[in-house]
């Protein structure tokens, strides 16, 4: 079957979301294997502030998009390691912690965390706590629309 034609299967929502993952799982892997030899890495999500630029300066064919991106080198310092949601808030064990209290105490303590992170790198441009940014961003119900747009011009129908 031609990539062309009619009957392109790959090209449904669910393949391009199984495609995503994909890229995510690979990038992570690119990622340890790097750190394991010394380097040090960036994960680049600000790759898609600008999808159509990025397509055209990379010149991407149609039916490619752009995930993420990975810069690799050796870091010219240590910086401390930004704070890590706690695993007690993504992993358990047979069901989800049900407990509201718990669960936002510990979150508490964690936007406390990436506070104190944040002051200490530049006091002078202080950032929202993390739970403020993701409230924002979760209701900015331009982002979905906006990269399901860049996806469309770029061959795909996820609308199957």
């Amino acid at each position: 079957m031609a990539v062309d034609s009619d009957e392109f299967t790959l090209n449904n929502s669910y393949r391009f979301s199984q495609a995503q993952n994909d890229a995510v799982l690979a990038l992570h892997a690119m990622e340890t294997a790097a750190e394991s030899l010394g380097l040090g890495c960036v994960i680049l999500g600000s790759i898609l502030n600008d999808v159509p630029r990025l397509i055209e300066l990379m010149k991407l064919p149609e039916y490619t998009y752009p995930v993420l991106g990975l810069a690799i080198g050796k870091p010219a310092q240590q910086p401390n390691l930004k704070p890590r949601l706690p695993r007690s808030v993504q992993f358990f064990d047979n069901a989800y912690n049900s407990d509201p209290e718990l669960m936002l105490q510990r979150m508490s303590e964690f936007n406390e965390e990436v506070h104190q992170y944040y002051d200490l790198r530049d006091a002078a441009h202080p950032v929202p706590t993390y739970d403020a940014q993701i409230a924002q961003k979760a209701v900015d119900q331009g982002v979905l629309e906006r990269g399901l747009g860049h996806a469309r011009a770029q061959g795909f129908d996820i609308e199957r």
